[in-house]
């Protein structure tokens, strides 16, 4: 076979071999939990020697050592059950991990260590052999590794059942001997005794069925969500498989113009009517004139083209339903071929939870139900981490040590629960934990603590907008950091997750007995339903279930709270409104004098979006934004959409628009100076808020600076270095590159060592306000707080009376020319 071109096949064993590690990392978790059963015990060694049979033929010779040894050990706890030790069930995880991590880069040239792997094995049967559970035929077997047993390896389930039934049988056998001995009496005991422990077994089960210790049926019903298969399946290479996703839906976006081609038409049949409709005012001209065969060669022509172009708008119309018919079929079947159980997803979770359990020194069960429920393929890599995160912190956060929970009357055993589920063109996926809930009097003291938010703004918030907390960045509730949590950047990147894949999460929760968080994310993000609306003159969208209601908004419904913010009753829930017409009117455009809300769902509770004018809704296809948009991690933005008349329309999310709500200093705040004090300085301003950024802006203009704007600090150090500022006023919360980082990088820098620097944030802590004057700031003020006179004050401090002097002159020497 010399010359044979393995390189196809050995690409499809290194993805068949990590299928197969996927399932002997699901074995060994039911091993050491004590749920495997003979079967699956043969089932986890045939799958060892299926990897190290392919390996070493195709001349992997490292996996194929390794899988060896891992066989080899299966087979003799098989073999022997009294040899089923925590040490060999760790052993088994160490050998599966190593094989894990070479099978995820095939190209790897650091190959695994045959010889550090068998000398751990003979290690292990010379432990065996000291507590007398190993014969000299193991040892023996593990010196002549080449040897082995072919009968071992042909066991299956009918051997299985046998050895099952014999064992059933010689049990029945046992008992009906021992009760050849029984009296009456002891025998009615026995049966009294049996009855109460079924009593109990049934009130357990009554008991697990609660909201946060729900009680999940085994035989998990394998249609749900799962199409039916026929049996023959084509390895297709993934990013083959995008490609082709995304080649489609391009051309069903190109459709969606077709239908501007109709309109069109039919446009142009209306003006030939208008046409046709004036020239008969003046045919009469003509025929005075004696022309009468030339008026009726024109009616002629205009009758013709007229039903022409009824024709070609017939056609077209026709041309366009059936083509968008073959497209959606066509779209629907591609996007049909990137969905997969969310098995491959939820079988890393056991494996998971017991890692961190381990750690942290818990005991925890893990119960996983709507395994077969299909997903997009890339929805379901990208639920991977938000999911994870969201487990990690049930056990570290959530579940008790045992000896509190028996404190507490629990089971000394905690439950960690994922539950997926199909609803509609949405997948509900909840992760639950029977542990000690969340306290939001915790949340409030640890928020103000770490600087997350101010006790202005706590004092104003409801419950659910306290919970929203946990997601913000640098929150946890742990006060030291290990390897499980403590970092404050968990919740903060299940929300980003779940945002990017146009979902939402809300939280459930019960101080003493649990949390349940549940996450709707779409089946497929590509094809979505979209509410369409104005803005100040631009059009925009919303997926449609990430909104409540749409309704009229009138004056007289508008309140205002405290801060000067402004909300509507929505049922019993207070929706904070946030307005971003001013900032997006384009010129020549009015604000609607009857604008409407959008009431958007968001964790915990709503807000309202205010807009011009509602256009309808209607499918679209949900494309990315230009990766030069999304470098900068604009906020409340999440995609964009072709429409039909073939322009962009941007899409906005929920989150985005509330943080810029919340972080926005009072939009009605007036700070003006007499036309004679003010002063021309040049000022960057750096916000990633829309809002917060355009208020700001107007203040300084009034204050007669020149303002430039940088939407977070990255691009505050282009603009900075490209331009001649006299003052930097920056944000602290922005991507990328904080407000923290800003200034010690633009301080670092010597032609800026005395610059201005000016930080506006909504962080009140007095933590906050020293760190950034630690870095270089020479001012901190808080949105919430601003007012005219501080502003004022401040500037001129900063700016110094040379130079408001300097400026001073300067302005009075232009106005004199």
């Amino acid at each position: 076979m010399s010359g044979f071109d393995l390189s196809n096949f050995i690409a499809s064993f290194f993805d068949e071999a990590r299928e197969r590690l996927n399932s002997i990392n699901q074995a060994l978790v039911a091993f050491e939990a004590g749920t495997l059963d003979e079967e699956g015990l043969v089932s986890l060694r045939r799958d060892a020697h299926t990897i190290k049979g392919s390996a070493l033929m195709l001349g992997v010779n490292d996996v194929g050592a390794v899988a060896h040894v891992f066989e080899d050990l299966v087979e003799l706890l098989i073999e022997s059950p009294d040899l089923r030790t925590e040490q060999a069930t760790q052993f088994m995880y160490d050998l599966h991990d190593v094989l894990d991590k070479r099978l995820e880069d095939p190209d790897s040239k650091d190959l695994l260590d045959e010889k550090e792997s068998r000398a751990k094995y003979d290690a292990l049967l010379v432990t065996f052999k000291a507590i007398g559970g190993a014969s000299d035929d193991a040892a023996s077997d593990s010196a002549e590794t080449s040897v082995i047993s072919d009968k071992y390896i042909m066991i299956g389930a009918e051997e299985v059942q046998e050895r099952k039934e014999k064992q059933k049988a010689e049990a029945l056998e046992n008992e009906a001997s021992a009760e050849k001995h029984l009296s009456q009496d002891e025998l009615n005991q026995l049966v009294a005794q049996q009855t109460v422990a079924s009593s109990a077994t049934v009130d357990e089960q009554n008991d697990e069925g609660t909201p946060f210790k729900p009680f999940i049926e085994q035989s998990e019903s394998k249609g749900q969500g799962q199409r039916k298969s026929s049996g023959r399946f084509l390895r297709v290479d993934a990013e083959r498989m995008e490609m082709l996703s995304n080649q489609v839906i391009e051309v069903s976006t190109e459709q969606s113009r077709s239908k501007k081609a109709e309109s069109d038409l039919q446009a142009a049949r209306v003006d030939l009517r208008t046409l046709r409709r004036e020239w008969r005012k003046i045919r009469h001209l003509l025929d005075e004139q004696g022309n009468e065969q030339e008026a009726s060669t024109i009616d002629y022509m205009i009758d013709v083209q007229l039903r022409h172009l009824r024709r070609m708008t017939e056609e077209a119309r026709y041309q366009d339903e059936r083509n968008s018919f073959v497209l959606r079929e066509l779209r629907d079947h591609v996007l049909g071929l990137m969905v997969r159980p969310l098995d491959s997803v939820f079988s890393t979770f056991p494996r998971a939870v017991r890692d961190v359990a381990a750690k942290a020194g818990k005991s925890v069960r893990l119960v996983v139900d709507g395994s077969s429920v299909e997903m997009d393929q890339n929805v379901t890599e990208a639920l991977v981490e938000p999911l994870i995160h969201l487990l990690n912190n049930a056990v570290a956060h959530g579940i008790e040590t045992s000896e509190k929970r028996q404190e507490t009357g629990k089971d000394a055993q905690g439950q960690v629960t994922i539950i997926a589920k199909q609803s509609g063109s949405e997948v509900v996926i909840e992760v639950i934990d029977d542990g000690q809930g969340i306290d939001t009097e915790v949340i409030k003291r640890v928020a103000v603590e770490r600087g997350v938010t101010t006790q202005d703004e706590i004092n104003l918030m409801d419950s659910g907008e306290i919970m929203e907390l946990i997601f913000r960045p640098g929150f946890s509730t742990l006060s030291e950091v290990d390897t499980l949590a403590g970092r404050g950047i968990g919740m903060n990147v299940v929300q980003d997750a779940i945002r990017r894949l146009t979902g939402t999460i809300r939280i459930h929760t019960e101080v003493g007995k649990g949390t349940r968080f549940v996450i709707s994310v779409p089946i497929s993000i590509a094809v979505q339903d979209a509410l369409m609306f104005k803005i100040g003159g631009q059009k925009y969208g919303m997926l449609t279930h990430m909104i409540d209601q749409a309704l009229p908004l009138s004056a007289n419904k508008i309140q205002v709270g405290q801060g000067g913010k402004q909300f509507i009753s929505y049922g019993k829930e207070h929706v904070p409104l946030v307005d971003l017409r001013r900032m997006m009117l384009l010129k020549g455009e009015q604000l609607s004098e009857d604008p409407f809300v959008i009431i958007a769902e968001h964790i915990e509770g709503f807000v309202g979006i205010v807009v011009d004018e509602m256009l309808g809704e209607g499918e679209i296809m949900v494309r990315d934004l230009d990766p030069y948009i999304k470098r900068y991690l604009p906020q409340g933005l999440m995609g964009n959409t072709i429409v039909e008349d073939g322009s962009v329309v941007m899409l906005l999310e929920p989150y985005g628009i509330k943080e810029m709500g919340r972080t926005a200093p009072d939009q009605d705040l007036e700070v003006s100076l007499p036309e004679e004090e003010k002063l021309r300085f040049n000022v960057l301003l750096v916000d990633d808020s829309l809002i917060a950024r355009e208020v700001e802006k107007n203040i300084f203009e009034n204050l007669g600076f020149v303002v430039d704007t940088a939407i977070d600090g990255m691009d505050g150090l282009e603009k900075l270095q490209s331009g001649h500022y006299d003052m930097l006023v920056t944000d602290l919360e922005m991507p990328r590159l904080d407000g923290f980082g800003l200034v010690r990088q633009v301080r670092n820098q010597p032609e800026y060592k005395e610059l201005p620097i000016v930080v506006i944030s909504t962080r009140e802590s007095a933590e906050d306000r020293m760190r950034a004057l630690e870095v270089g700031a020479d001012s901190y003020m808080v949105k919430q707080h601003l007012e005219a006179s501080n502003i004022i004050s401040t500037v001129k401090a900063l700016v110094g009376p040379d130079m408001v002097k300097e400026r001073g002159v300067e302005q009075q020497l232009d106005a004199a020319k």
